[in-house]
């Protein structure tokens, strides 16, 4: 995989985008500050009041800025070649992802804290490829399942081929499904992300926030951007977990990590 091509055609593809977004997040983030100077109503403190008087609730955000890098990987991964090692278990492969039957299920011993039966497996390499490769994740795991994401640049993964999903059914692990990130290459120089604050600040003036809501979670990881030439691209994005306070309802957002830009929804 010649990358240095790869990066190329990226840096072509996406200079043109990336004059548009920054122009347009300039634009926005220039209205925003300029408004500030002569209204006290759309400084950042009263833009999250705004939020709180939505019924919105959030804990405590950062304002902290970062820089990150953009990330591929191809589209194909190696797992099915490197099934072979695994043992005592029933493997099948679909659409670049690993999919793993235990046969004989494995008890969790807490199921409050699943990590402490699955960390030994992840760490197995007869059990699971690559496993040093992946952290426990709480924040994406439920009762029915455990998930561990790929680490990226001391990111986690956010999307399915970065993940390792255990099934659990009545406190025992059945089965796992992997995807994994080869051959992780970086894209161009760093650039500067927004904050987690902002993030936020930028999603609710997308008007993507439901009143009377819970913000469970910001976080900081890499989620799925687009395919050039068999490879995938990455970026560093803002995933909003927003729970409704009425219905229970879960939503996912998106945040563009280095424009602001609302994602739509993928996996």
């Amino acid at each position: 995989m010649n990358f240095k091509r790869i990066e190329l055609i990226f840096f072509i593809a996406f200079i043109a985008l990336d004059i548009f977004l920054f122009a347009s997040y300039k634009q926005k983030d220039d209205a925003v500050e300029s408004t500030a100077n002569t209204s006290s109503r759309n400084t950042t403190t009263s833009i999250m009041r705004s939020i709180h008087n939505d019924q919105i609730s959030y804990g405590s955000l950062s304002n902290q800025k970062k820089e990150g890098f953009y990330i591929a990987s191809p589209v194909k991964s190696n797992l099915k070649e490197r099934a072979g090692q695994l043992q005592g278990v029933l493997w099948s492969y679909n659409n670049h992802k690993l999919t793993v039957d235990f046969g004989t299920s494995i008890k969790i011993k807490n199921t409050d804290y699943p990590q402490k039966t699955l960390d030994e497996v992840v760490k197995d390499s007869t059990k699971v490829i690559d496993g040093d490769d992946y952290q426990y994740d709480k924040y994406l795991s439920t009762k029915k399942s455990a998930v561990y994401t790929q680490r990226a640049l001391g990111s986690p993964v956010y999307t399915a081929n970065g993940q390792i999903k255990f099934t659990i059914r009545n406190g025992y692990i059945t089965e796992y499904t992997q995807g994994h990130l080869a051959k992780i290459e970086t894209l161009r120089e760093k650039k500067p992300m927004i904050s987690q604050q902002r993030a936020l600040i930028w999603l609710y003036q997308y008007n993507k926030l439901i009143n009377n809501s819970t913000v469970e979670w910001v976080r900081l990881g890499y989620t799925q951007l687009l395919t050039v030439n068999d490879s995938i691209v990455y970026i560093p994005t803002w995933v909003i977990k927003v729970k409704s306070d009425s219905s229970g309802g879960i939503q996912y957002r998106r945040i563009n990590a280095f424009t602001g830009a609302f994602m739509e929804e993928n996996n």
